[in-house]
């Protein structure tokens, strides 16, 4: 192994990433080594890109849903060996505060940063990750859909699971349908409830019926307030999943949940919330954050995936040379599922 490597590197804002030769990560003690062989691309980046969100240190390597082959082990490493088919949990905990042990990981008091978003990631030849956040990746799971189990599924598996608790007889809006919504829907047809989807593109329309919601809601031409009421016989939903978190998805999510129901905001933004203490009092409103997901919640999303109840939708593949195309598609709202680069 040489010590440099090729990698896609954000120098500024707003700009193109940059494909160079960087040097390969250094390991410390129960450090190890990743071939990358597929990194999904998600919204996130777009947002770091933009200089809204997150903000790592510049220069920086993107790329927070990686999947690849253990390439050396750091000292200290017995978990593994050169060779195996891994994929990461992208929080990086100390593993000893009262969040990391009571399954709040993402909450880590001693964070010491995300893969991709604060640690150099995926969007290159090789990255580094602690073993303890390292997992196997079963053969029958291919890389890109490997991949995309480190972001879209485990968040997924945290908000479903977790802050939304979705049980049989739920009814779950879920707006948005991209890489996470359509893990979102899968999570919750398995646990019994029974979903509409909420999508703006026709395209996405047809996605989400895809991935098994009962009912899926185009919001450029319908009310998603008044066709979950017609839907649910007036009732509204129990849970509304936000994977969008825009004030316009979240004025959607206000009016299609009932009285005592559950919000969830999995999407990320500026926005605030468009919402009166008057109304969150009255109406018992429980509005919760959502943020990716920790170890026990890869080892659940690596289960769901192996056993086909999600299945990722890895729709567009790009070589790291043209990582910007796949950005600008994304952009433009040309991608269904997924993006991911490979280095294959």
């Amino acid at each position: 192994m040489v010590g440099k490597m090729k990698a896609a590197v954000m120098h500024e804002t707003n700009k193109p990433l940059e494909i160079e030769e960087v040097p390969v990560p250094e390991l410390g003690y129960d450090d190890v080594l990743v071939e990358t062989k597929a990194c999904g691309i998600c919204g996130t980046d777009l947002h770091i890109i933009e200089g809204t969100g997150y903000k790592p240190k510049l220069p920086h390597i993107l790329g927070h849903e990686p999947a690849g082959v253990v390439s050396k082990l750091g000292p200290g490493v017995t978990k593994f060996k050169v060779g195996d088919r891994v994929v990461p949990n992208i929080f990086f905990t100390c593993g000893e505060c009262f969040f990391c042990r009571t399954n709040r990981e993402t909450l880590c008091t001693n964070f010491k940063g995300a893969l991709g978003v604060g640690i150099n990631g995926g969007y290159a030849q090789y990255f580094r990750a602690p073993s303890k956040s390292l997992f196997i990746l079963p053969s029958k799971i291919g890389f890109k859909e490997g991949s995309v189990i480190a972001d879209a599924v485990v968040t997924s598996v945290h908000a479903v699971r977790r802050r939304a608790q979705v049980k049989a007889d739920d009814v779950v809006v879920v707006i948005g349908v991209g890489g996470v919504g359509q893990s979102v829907i899968q999570i919750s047809k398995h646990a019994g409830a029974r979903v509409y989807a909420v999508a703006r593109r026709p395209q996405r329309v047809e996605v989400g019926s895809r991935f098994g919601a009962d009912d899926v809601i185009n919001s450029s031409t319908q009310d998603v307030g008044k066709t979950v009421n017609d839907l649910t016989g007036g009732n509204g939903a129990d849970i509304v999943i936000d994977n969008v978190g825009s004030k316009e998805t979240l004025i959607q999510a206000l009016a299609a949940v009932h009285r005592g129901g559950r919000i969830v905001m999995v999407g990320e933004t500026e926005d605030t919330i468009p919402l009166s203490t008057f109304k969150l009092c009255v109406n018992e409103l429980d509005i919760l954050g959502s943020r990716s997901g920790g170890r026990q919640d890869t080892l659940e999303a690596i289960e769901l995936v192996e056993s086909g109840v999600v299945t990722p939708f890895a729709s567009d593949t790009f070589p790291l040379e043209r990582i910007n195309d796949a950005l600008d598609s994304i952009r433009q709202g040309k991608v269904m599922g997924r993006a991911v680069v490979t280095m294959e």
